[in-house]
């Protein structure tokens, strides 16, 4: 597997990488993981065997987000190397389009390329100034998969290709409602709302922040817990009003061990992203926790949720609207428990990363005949 994010770089791309990984080496495959080096580490990680790092990633801003793309003189070299002694059958790549790692390796890739498209944006300046460029790696991608429909007409609109949709995946063992909360956090009569996510512009934080005065003005006894951690913290904490300052904590990163614990110690999850989300991992994991969502009525999540089935959506950018519909799952204690149900029965139904990885794996194999390869029991993999 090959991308410029991985752990201990957080957000949906690194989660992708890991648990398609670890899925693909349960069903017998030996699969590497090619990624940078990072300086600030958001958590503690070790890296497995089969990790390999090079370079060092750089976090740069991008699509109303941040990211990290890797650099170092002696890239190219390392790259050239690890793909001729690795004499690996596929090579899969994330964000395959995007410097540096990914672009290099399905250029000097001479495996079985796929590629995964993970991103959601409007129509991009960039890649037509370097679609000559650009063109010449995509053409190399012999399986194109997205995570969504809305991933796949991301880069359809520069990149047409027949597209394989499999979505992003859940650890259902991992996230599930047995789990213990965080107690200090659940005291009688408190009632708790989640959010969870990077403190970038398109998270849309800001909104839930706003929307918080009113939701605390008809049930007093409500906090928002704020997961997550970013260069903007002081610029969120400025939407806190005095009088809800004691209501709202903001928890900082948490450790991923932790994490699932947070989503058990929410009555609601709040996802209030203001676009440009082409899935939403962060929806599947409160879901596979038996956790009721309010999210942004935004296309990524409608592929999602199912609007008054697993939670509520509210309309984008509009803490009134938020507001509503935190109040309604919080003063409804029987449907926010049926939503929570639905929810979880949907997270193990479609997906559960096991789900997922068979559909990877069955993608690859049928790549593998059409293309004319020997096909393999077991397959030698950079992902």
């Amino acid at each position: 597997m090959a991308s410029d994010l991985y752990y201990p770089y957080p957000g949906g791309i690194s989660e992708h990488v890991h648990h398609l990984t670890l899925e693909l080496r349960k069903r017998g495959h030996e699969v590497q993981i090619l990624t940078a080096r990072y300086k600030d580490k958001t958590f503690s990680f070790q890296d497995p065997p089969y990790v390999i790092r090079i370079g060092r990633g750089i976090k740069i801003p991008m699509n109303k987000s941040f990211t990290s793309i890797t650099f170092s003189p002696r890239i190219t070299k390392w790259i050239k190397e690890i793909l001729e002694n690795g004499a690996y059958d596929v090579v899969h790549t994330h964000g395959p389009l995007a410097p540096t790692i990914p672009l290099l390796v399905l250029f000097y890739s001479r495996s079985l390329n796929f590629a995964t498209f993970h991103a959601a944006h409007d129509y991009s300046t960039a890649y037509e100034l370097f679609k000559p460029i650009l063109m010449r790696v995509f053409e190399r991608i012999d399986g194109p998969i997205a995570v969504s429909e809305v991933a796949r007409d991301t880069m359809a609109q520069h990149f047409p290709g027949n597209y394989r949709i499999i979505p992003n995946g859940v650890d259902t063992e991992r996230f599930r409602p047995d789990l213990s909360p965080i107690a200090e956090y659940r005291e009688p009569g408190w009632k708790n709302i989640l959010f969870v996510g990077r403190f970038d512009p398109r998270k849309g934080l800001r909104y839930l922040l706003k929307a918080m005065p009113k939701i605390v003005k008809e049930e007093p006894k409500t906090r928002l817990l704020v997961v997550g951690s970013g260069p903007l913290l002081s610029y969120y904490k400025s939407f806190v009003k005095e009088e809800i300052r004691d209501r709202v904590i903001f928890v900082g990163t948490v450790p991923p061990e932790e994490l699932p614990r947070y989503y058990r110690t929410a009555d609601v999850f709040v996802s209030p992203a203001t676009g440009r989300e082409s899935f939403g991992i962060v929806l599947v994991e409160a879901m596979a926790s038996g956790v009721p969502i309010v999210a942004s009525d935004i296309r990524g999540y409608r592929q999602v949720l199912e609007d008054g089935r697993e939670g509520l959506f509210a309309k984008p950018e509009d803490p009134d609207d938020i507001a509503e519909k935190v109040l309604r799952i919080l003063q409804s204690p029987e449907e926010a428990r049926a939503m929570g149900q639905r929810g979880r029965e949907k997270a193990v139904q479609k997906y559960a990363w096991p789900r997922i990885a068979e559909q990877v794996e069955a993608y690859y194999y049928e790549v593998m005949e059409a293309k004319g390869w020997p096909k393999r029991s077991s397959l030698t993999a950079i992902t």
